[in-house]
């Protein structure tokens, strides 16, 4: 990874941003739900209640599904970043918004849960 990525401030602030944020879902995911078999509500409809319910252990793939795209993200910044800053940035605050979507949804869940 080219240390130059590190030195542009927008990005490096967005990078670790997106990074606390999912550190964050991994922490939240196994300190509510732990590795449970139990059953708990997956997803709330408006219009019919809760619609999919299943283990906790799938909770676990909100913060896995962040924590690949993120990769994928710094990954193709790093390639891309000495010819097209642009997309560079596109690709770390994509990171961090798709970070704080995933953490909203899980919060989201925990209400529907409580």
């Amino acid at each position: 990874m080219p240390a130059g990525i590190f030195k542009d401030r927008l990005i490096f602030v967005s990078i670790l941003s997106a990074a606390i944020f999912n550190i964050i879902l991994w922490l939240v995911v196994s300190g509510k739900f732990g590795w449970s078999l139990e059953k708990i509500p997956l997803h709330f409809n408006v219009v019919y209640g809760i619609d999919l319910l299943g283990s906790a252990r799938q909770l676990y793939v909100l913060p896995l599904i962040g924590a690949v795209l993120f990769g994928l993200n710094i990954w193709l910044s790093a390639i891309i970043y000495s010819r097209e800053k642009l997309y560079v940035y596109f690709l770390v605050f994509a990171s961090l918004f798709i970070q704080i979507v995933l953490f909203v949804a899980l919060v989201l869940i925990i209400a529907v849960n409580d």
